[in-house]
């Protein structure tokens, strides 16, 4: 476990030098305040353009990249642009996730719309993925094949694509209580999944491994990440806002179908019809969460849930196993997945 720590702190520092080097490098016109909202919501500045260090998140999509880049046989220095690309996609989606959801505060921190507007944080969002795919451009002066650079581009695309359409589906689920847990993990496959997939696969593309294999780190990313997903869910309900960032119980008050939600709500008796006759009511200002996750406590959505994630990590080390991954890269991976899923609550 400590030499994955060991890395992690590297990747960490290495990938935050590198977005910053990309949005530095970004045109003239990209400059302030757009480039300052941008650099609020990566915890570089504070609200008036000055520099502080705040909360980056755990940085799990660029780590997967870089340690799938370097069990590949890649260098780490050369696969910091697509690292680079996948944590600015994914900060991309959280400042439209963020607007789309009303969420008024991200890593203990005011959202950029809450101050900028929210056209103008869309703006931000859209700035910040087309910086992803500049990062990409930066592959090419690391010294990345061009065919390397091609497949991880396209990776990245489809995995952007998934992403946008997991999110219509969650959008799609607002105001429903018969939303199954299918029809949520195929959500999850895409708004959660496909970048944790594309990161792993990024990295194993730019590190030089074989098709296989590329294959069997996909998996394991879209397994981890549906794990993740499902761990996510759990703390939405009983998270504590100090490590989340976020209020407690915020996914029961905004009426969000989660994995424990739609558990309480399929087992059916009259804690499940209460929690379904609450969901169909807009949260009240002020509202007490502690009736909702009572409700939810009197089933058995908290050990499925936990159950869920606990079996999509172990089909993810299968799959790598599977793929002829070496022992050296099934622990680290494997520590990965506890890192990632087994998260504070």
């Amino acid at each position: 476990m400590s030499d994955l720590e060991d890395r992690l702190g590297r990747y960490r520092d290495a990938v935050q030098q590198e977005m910053r080097a990309v949005l530095t490098d970004a045109p003239d016109a990209m400059h302030a305040p757009l480039n300052s909202w941008m650099r609020y919501h990566l915890g570089w500045e504070d609200r008036e353009g000055r520099p502080v260090t705040a909360s980056p998140g755990k940085m799990l999509r660029p780590v997967a990249l870089l340690l799938a880049a370097e069990l590949a046989g890649g260098a780490v220095e050369a696969a910091l642009p697509a690292a680079a690309a996948v944590e600015l996609v994914h900060n991309f989606s959280l400042l439209h996730d963020d607007i789309e959801d009303d969420s008024e505060r991200r890593r203990g921190r005011a959202t950029v719309w809450t101050f900028a507007g929210r056209a103008q944080a869309i703006n931000a969002g859209d700035a910040m993925f087309t910086l992803a795919h500049l990062a990409l451009h930066r592959l090419a002066g690391a010294g990345v094949p061009p065919e390397r650079v091609t497949a991880a581009t396209r990776e990245l695309d489809e995995a952007c694509l998934r992403l946008v359409h997991g999110q219509y589906l969650d959008i799609s689920f607002e105001g429903r209580t018969d939303v199954t847990l299918d029809e949520y993990l195929a959500m999850a496959e895409g708004k959660t999944a496909a970048m944790f997939a594309a990161s792993f696969a990024m990295g194993a593309i730019v590190g030089g491994a074989g098709p296989g294999l590329v294959d069997g780190y996909r998996e394991f990313g879209r397994r981890i990440g549906l794990a993740f997903q499902a761990v996510d869910d759990v703390l939405g309900v009983w998270g504590d806002p100090a490590v989340t960032g976020k209020p407690v119980g915020d996914d029961l008050l905004s009426r969000k179908m989660t994995v424990p939600v739609i558990v309480a709500l399929t087992e059916g008796g009259e804690a499940a019809e209460a929690l379904r006759r609450a969901y169909a009511s807009a949260s009240a200002p002020g509202e007490d969460v502690g009736p909702l996750r009572a409700l939810v406590e009197r089933t058995p959505a908290r050990g499925r849930t936990e159950a869920i994630a606990e079996a999509e990590e172990r089909a993810a080390l299968d799959a790598l196993r599977s793929a002829g991954a070496g022992e050296e890269a099934l622990l680290l991976c494997a520590a990965f997945a506890r890192s990632a899923v087994g998260r504070d609550s």
